[in-house]
């Protein structure tokens, strides 16, 4: 009976990840238990199951991860915010083990000081990864011994952008769908922000000389610093115009907040580099927002995902400003000729005042600014 009780026990702390290091043996509640069963046989209810099979080892298994170092950058880079100078493959039996010494510039807002003599990165293999409970006790375990009083060394675990000490993730799987058709390499449309330069020949519809010099100063910088470039980005099918319009959400289980969970409207889909379609997704949330820190928050949520080089993020501002010109101008352009189409009009107010803080107030400063405000939110976001 003993052990029938243990069992149960563990399955139910494991259940409420409940991990109370130094445990006081309750015997009133083991006696409590033991007397709700034997009430249970005699009214005939049902006894408690016993915990499910232990996840262990099959024969002609391969649990072993399989990484490259190319891999082990990426993870470091978008769940810790560091950047590898050096990385060595240490010996493991199932798991993969990496010392690993980073560039000092980390970005993450959990890593305060900087540990001259390096980290590790574990990655482990594919059957233990399943028991997240296990994983979070051992966590726990080497938390409690690091911080005892006696000061026995162990490994410190180390919290990556999001404060979590571990993370699944899902490894040489495709995350993308790979698709390609002929339509896409020809395919063009006012809406593709290569086409930005065509916004000169609408211009005339902006009567204000000075918004009409500003618009035409964007699309200037806009060739010079990302178009003669376009060659050396990465192209791919995006959806091109990801914004508050074409999403679907649904509210989270806490009842407050909202994900997403859906896509729609595909008529601008295109070949372009990823950097526009996080640009063109950026520029409607701060739309939405109504200020220009939100952004950070913003590339914050996709960073977890797919983490973006340093190059392109300093280009999404020139993004931003290419895209809320074309709302601007092709909005007021497509209004002068149906004028009771409201809705090419949801930009125009908030959209003015957004281009000009950005261009003429503050454009030198918003990749700190963004950045800034991403470290702020993922440490606030997890307390």
């Amino acid at each position: 009976m003993a052990d029938t009780w243990n069992n149960v026990e563990l399955s139910n702390i494991s259940r409420r990840k409940s991990y109370t290091l130094n445990h006081d043996y309750d015997a009133t509640s083991k006696d409590s238990n033991n007397h709700n069963n034997s009430n249970k046989k005699e009214t005939n209810e049902e006894v408690i199951e016993p915990p499910p099979e232990a996840i262990t080892l099959e024969p002609g298994s391969s649990i072993k991860p399989k990484v490259t170092n190319d891999n082990v950058e990426s993870l470091l880079r978008r769940l810790y915010g560091v950047t590898i100078g050096e990385i060595t493959e240490l010996i493991s039996y199932d798991d993969r083990n990496y010392f690993v010494k980073e560039d000092p510039n980390v970005k993450n807002p959990f890593i305060l000081t900087h540990c001259t003599h390096g980290y590790v990165l574990k990655i482990i293999n594919s059957l233990d990864s399943k028991k997240v409970d296990f994983i979070d006790a051992q966590i726990k375990l080497f938390l409690c011994i690091f911080e005892a009083k006696q000061k026995i060394q162990c490994p410190r675990p180390v919290p990556n952008v999001n404060g979590k000490y571990y993370s699944v993730e899902t490894i040489n799987e495709s995350e993308h769908v790979n698709f390609q058709h002929i339509a896409y390499e020809s395919h063009q449309s006012t809406w593709q922000l290569q086409m930005v330069p065509k916004l000169r020949d609408f211009l005339f519809v902006l009567k204000d000389a000075s918004r009409k010099l500003l618009i035409e100063e964007i699309i200037e910088c806009f060739e010079k610093n990302i178009l003669e470039k376009l060659n050396t980005f990465a192209m791919q099918i995006i959806h091109g115009d990801y914004n508050e319009q074409n999403i679907i959400v649904q509210l989270s289980d806490n009842g407050k907040d909202y994900k997403v969970v859906g896509v729609i409207d595909f008529g601008d889909t295109n070949k372009s580099p990823m950097l526009f379609e996080v640009g063109i997704g950026l520029t409607y949330m701060l739309l939405q927002a109504k200020n220009l820190e939100s952004g950070g928050i913003f590339l914050a949520g996709f960073e977890t995902i797919q983490p973006l080089m340093a190059n392109e993020k300093h280009y999404l501002k020139y993004c931003v400003a290419a895209r809320l010109a074309q709302s601007l101008v092709m909005g007021a352009y497509t209004h002068s000729i149906d004028t009771t189409n409201e809705y090419v009009l949801l930009t125009q107010e908030q959209g003015w005042k957004l281009i000009e803080e950005l261009w003429c107030e503050r454009f030198k400063e918003i990749d700190d600014i963004w950045e800034n405000s991403a470290n702020k939110y993922l440490t606030q976001s997890c307390k």
